[in-house]
């Protein structure tokens, strides 16, 4: 008997009022005369709800609006009393019908107040009314749809609240945040905490924040953020800022050596808040985090001298923008001898070129001059170099000798 009257329960689909009410009917805790005034109390509120979301004319409409109310209602009890179907008959023996409604009702404005994402500003994708007339009649939410909801809205509330603290405490504008993902707030308060900063950085900041953290903050081939840089943090922030933290130094590859500035800067820029600057931190940003490729290049930029460059890397000697003639010679003896070292130009790309220019850049040696270059240095048959030499002189800066006179 009592395995039937589980599988019972099991496919039973009516709303929770209706098995709220069935319950306390057929146990004696609600009598005929409270039914009688709740069918009263249904047939007002009936009316109110189908004039606020069309008109109370309609047979429709009215439809409509018992069964929001019936939706609202089950959402009420069920949520209020964890399912049990005694205390849910009891609160409707002791408490009007439409207190109930107004339950449910204010269980979905309490919901839709809490933010649905972690962006500052971020407008709500539904109005008020809007939610209310989806989730009372055509997605009305079932308990564990509800509970769900709420509590990603409220992880969501928490990660905002404790990026507010962070950029409170660090002196940022509230107005600076607009349109802010909360995560990155905090994930750039922690590492301004690391780095010893004492406010958000711009960009240009933020390279040499990044670029000191790598310097003193990794131990061992790994980077750790201390726990007790949190031991200030309020007790409700420091769970979330403590997930950030962890997610810094397992995530962002601030101790990798083999990732250049500028390849990690463009790999986790946007996981971070950066203040924005004008042209002189723009400016200092790239001649930061260029360094190596400024200081091989010396200001040129032109086809000619990136192509010497990548030779003699390709070569196995130091990098130039021109070399003579016989320094031209001995990269092509070089490369007969030993091939090209391609890798090692792809490596100096990647590390040390601008970022906005490593693909095109990557493109140039690889598709356009390499394989020519391996045509003509590589021809045994060129024994003196004739048309190796034409083609360095071709695409190349080589310097040549000064005619006698």
């Amino acid at each position: 008997m009592s395995d039937k009257h589980r599988n019972i329960d099991l496919i039973d689909k009516r709303p929770f009022f209706e098995k709220a009410l069935g319950f306390g009917l057929k146990s004696g805790i609600l009598d005929q005369e409270k039914c009688r005034a709740m069918i009263e109390d249904a047939a007002k509120g009936t009316v109110q709800v189908a004039a606020f979301f069309g008109t109370s004319h309609l047979h429709a409409d009215l439809e409509n609006a018992r069964q929001r109310i019936v939706n609202l209602i089950s959402l009420y009890l069920e949520q209020t009393f964890s399912g049990d179907l005694r205390k849910a008959a009891e609160s409707l023996r002791d408490n009007t019908f439409l207190s109930h409604s107004r339950g449910g009702n204010e269980m979905l404005k309490a919901l839709h107040a809490l933010p649905d994402s972690t962006i500052f500003g971020d407008s709500k994708g539904q109005g008020l009314k809007e939610f209310q007339d989806e989730r009372t009649l055509a997605k009305p939410f079932s308990l564990n749809a509800y509970r769900k909801e709420l509590k990603s809205r409220e992880e969501a509330a928490a990660v905002l609240a404790a990026a507010l603290w962070f950029a409170d405490d660090m002196g940022v504008e509230r107005a600076a945040l607009e349109f802010a993902g909360a995560e990155t707030v905090i994930r750039t308060a922690l590492l301004a905490r690391l780095g010893g900063a004492e406010e958000f950085p711009g960009r240009l900041g933020f390279a040499r924040l990044v670029a000191t953290v790598r310097d003193e903050g990794v131990v061992g081939g790994k980077l750790k953020i201390p726990r007790q840089l949190l031991d200030d943090v309020p007790v409700e922030h420091r769970d979330i800022a403590g997930k950030v933290r962890r997610e810094i130094e397992k995530q962002d590859a601030l101790a990798d050596a083999g990732v250049g500035l500028d390849s990690l800067l463009n790999l986790i820029e946007l996981r971070y808040f950066v203040l924005e600057g004008g042209l002189e931190d723009a400016d200092g940003f790239d001649a930061l985090v260029s360094k190596e490729w400024s200081k091989v290049t010396k200001g040129k930029e032109d086809p000619y001298s990136r192509l010497t460059i990548f030779m003699c890397i390709a070569a196995g000697i130091k990098p130039k923008t021109a070399v003579s003639e016989t320094e031209a010679r001995a990269m092509v003896r070089r490369v007969r001898e030993h091939g090209f070292e391609s890798e090692a130009v792809l490596a100096f790309i990647r590390d040390a070129a601008p970022f906005e220019i490593k693909d095109n850049l990557l493109s140039l040696w690889e598709d356009e001059f390499l394989p020519e270059a391996e045509q003509y240095l590589l021809d045994d048959d060129d024994l003196k170099f004739t048309r190796a030499m034409k083609f360095l002189k071709e695409n190349c800066n080589i310097k040549l000798k000064a005619a006698t006179k």
